[in-house]
């Protein structure tokens, strides 16, 4: 869903690209090939000197930063981006960002509920429902995003008008080292935001001081 709405953004912006998707399978899907013109788009294994002349990568939240193809495009140079860092330089408008290992989606949802209850117009999406960049069709006020880690890992400085992590527990260690990564992975969702939620009493939800989140100047609030 990711690289399609990607892949649909890039063609609405006129910017020439090439694609690829390591399931052989998804050849056949009419869907994908009416919105990837077929010769740009490879299905299966890619050799890796693909990765040599490209430039900049925009890599889905279901590969890992670890593939072959990704590591060597990184290693020599190659920026590596997800889809919100797309979606964070069209965006006009204030976006608020919620992380955490569980209820992420139950918060992001309601939030929207709420705001679109009080008549400020709120589109909801990004890890679940709709993907970032087909929110951007909507014209909305705000734009409320569930962030996953793998997201996060591959983005740059969001500059969120809002951020939080709700909570890290174990989770996803087929994909991080150890709990501490990934849970350096959820706190680079704070990175030049203006302002953050944490829960002083969890000290998992509050940003990270070692990674200078305390100098973009967030106001900090406590749940009780």
């Amino acid at each position: 869903m990711t690289g399609r709405s990607v892949a649909r953004w890039w063609r609405k912006q006129g910017i020439a690209f090439t694609a690829f998707d390591t399931r052989r399978e998804m050849a056949s899907d009419p869907a994908i090939l009416a919105e990837i013109d077929p010769h740009l788009v490879t299905f299966g294994e890619v050799d890796l000197d693909f990765a040599d002349d490209v430039t900049e990568m925009i890599v889905s939240p279901g590969v890992s930063l670890d593939h072959p193809l990704v590591a060597r495009a990184s290693a020599r140079g190659c920026r590596i981006r997800g889809d919100i860092d797309l979606f964070m330089e069209a965006v006009r408008v204030p976006v608020i960002g919620i992380t955490g290992s569980n209820g992420k989606s139950t918060v992001t949802a309601l939030l929207g509920e709420m705001m679109n209850a009080c008549d400020i117009s709120a589109s909801v999406g990004g890890n679940f429902g709709r993907p970032a960049l087909d929110l951007l069709a909507d014209n909305a006020d705000y734009y409320v995003l569930e962030l996953s880690s793998f997201q996060l890992e591959r983005a740059e400085a969001l500059g969120l008008e809002i951020a939080t992590v709700l909570n890290v527990s174990a989770d996803h260690l087929d994909r991080y080292p150890s709990l501490k990564e990934y849970h350096r992975a959820k706190h680079r969702i704070f990175r030049q935001a203006k302002r953050v939620v944490a829960n002083r009493d969890d000290p998992l939800t509050v940003p990270l001081i070692s990674e200078g989140f305390e100098s973009v100047g967030a106001v900090w609030a406590s749940l009780i």
